[in-house]
């Protein structure tokens, strides 16, 4: 839990009642508090490589691919497929979509074949 904010035993109830209320919600990830249109995460599922923390919660981030240029967005669930199930590095961040990270890797893989 985090620590009290307050010695006014008022002001300390009211926050026991948030953090309860939060609990009860699922909104709290380990002492910290997830915004309502984030999803929870599980930090002890994560790869952060020796980092000094870990993602509490996703939420959609909206980039632009570098390949054509076109608007895109990485979700909440696929980040959470891509750092805890994949168990990928939680610093990386989206650059290409979908359609150019594949022609990217075939672009590779032929590149590779060819040496």
């Amino acid at each position: 839990m985090p620590e009290m904010v307050s010695r006014n035993p008022i002001k300390r109830k009211r926050e026991e009642k948030r953090l309860a209320k939060l609990q009860k919600q699922g909104r709290l990830v380990k002492g910290v508090e997830v915004p309502e249109n984030a999803l929870p995460a599980n930090p002890d599922a994560q790869n952060h490589h020796g980092g000094y923390s870990a993602k509490f919660y996703y939420q959609d981030i909206h980039y632009t691919c570098a390949g054509c240029g076109k608007p895109e967005v990485w979700t909440a669930e696929q980040q959470k497929r891509y750092f805890e199930a994949q168990k990928g590095n939680i610093y990386n961040e989206p650059k290409w979509c979908y359609k150019c990270h594949c022609k990217r890797m075939k672009n590779k893989e032929a590149k590779e074949n060819a040496a």
